[in-house]
């Protein structure tokens, strides 16, 4: 069993040909997929051409599969035209048709232009997505990837020190406040309380220390508010330059898998008003350890 392996940037993420994610797994398959994540923390699969329930199934091997039902839409009513595993992440309507320029999740959605890691906001650590690309835009749309591991090792002492026993709190409400989102209601935050993850943690597999910050990042626990809110910026800007990110242009039938505990990602702005992005998202979380609680 072999495959073509690309790296992609200088620190981590790598594209891998030859793989069909469709296919049974067996346990080689699924050893190769982790130790490969284990590696590059972003692992690209093109010419995927998977159905949804396949897409779910692959994510099944991995981990126990994040409901994508909830509040989090920010609109708990509404329809969803994907199955319960798949996040929608396009921009379109039930119909399949582009998404009204007042929709209200295109201001939900705004706040995935931030960097922000998947799903740290709930209770249990998330540990990778798969993005499918159904329909891409064909210009604009790269999703941005940071190497959190890589900006650690390249922390001064003084600063590991600082924060390696320091924890933070994540809300969706804090980010989607960041995003532009200012309409939503006590409901919506009773249904998504603020949640507490260690700022800095060992990944299981690979052994190397990260850290946890970006947009759903809303303060240090036991820290003043305003000095708590400037060291989350500030790492996520030193992890954020350009020497930690990978930048990935989709094409159709490209399978992107990340590493929520060490990377951060943004979408970027492409023509949503003209061109259909039909993303499906599954995510997959850790099997919960000790330390993860409701703040």
């Amino acid at each position: 069993m072999t495959f073509d392996i690309k790296k992609l940037n200088a620190h981590f993420a790598a594209e891998v040909t030859g793989f069909d994610a469709g296919a049974e797994m067996t346990p080689a398959l699924i050893d190769f997929i982790e130790d490969a994540m284990a590696e590059y923390a972003v692992v690209v699969l093109p010419g995927q051409n998977i159905t949804d329930d396949q897409q779910i199934a692959f994510a099944a091997y991995f981990g126990p599969r994040e409901s994508a039902s909830g509040s989090a839409s920010g609109d708990p009513s509404r329809k969803n035209r994907l199955p319960k595993y798949l996040f929608d992440a396009g921009n379109l309507d039930f119909d399949g048709e582009i998404l009204a320029a007042d929709h209200p999740r295109r201001v939900m959605r705004a706040g995935d232009r931030l960097w922000h890691t998947d799903s740290s906001f709930n209770p249990m650590p998330t540990k990778w997505s798969m993005l499918s690309g159904r329909i891409v835009p064909p210009e604009g749309g790269n999703t941005d990837f940071a190497d959190a591991r890589a900006a650690y090792d390249a922390l001064s002492a003084e600063m590991k020190t600082r924060i390696d026993d320091l924890v933070a709190e994540h809300s969706i409400w804090h980010s989607r406040e960041k995003g532009g989102m200012t309409d939503f209601t006590l409901e919506h935050e009773q249904s998504l309380p603020p949640v507490m993850h260690p700022l800095v943690r060992t990944i299981p597999r690979s052994n190397r220390k990260t850290y946890m910050a970006g947009a759903h990042a809303s303060r240090i626990i036991g820290m003043d508010a305003s000095e708590g809110a400037t060291l989350i910026q500030e790492l996520s800007d030193f992890a954020t330059q350009d020497a930690f990110v990978y930048s990935h242009k989709w094409r159709t039938g490209d399978l992107v898998i990340w590493d929520n505990r060490c990377t951060l990602h943004r979408g970027t702005p492409f023509e949503d008003l003209k061109y259909k992005r039909d993303m499906r998202r599954t995510t997959i979380d850790e099997y919960a350890p000790s330390w993860a609680a409701v703040g």
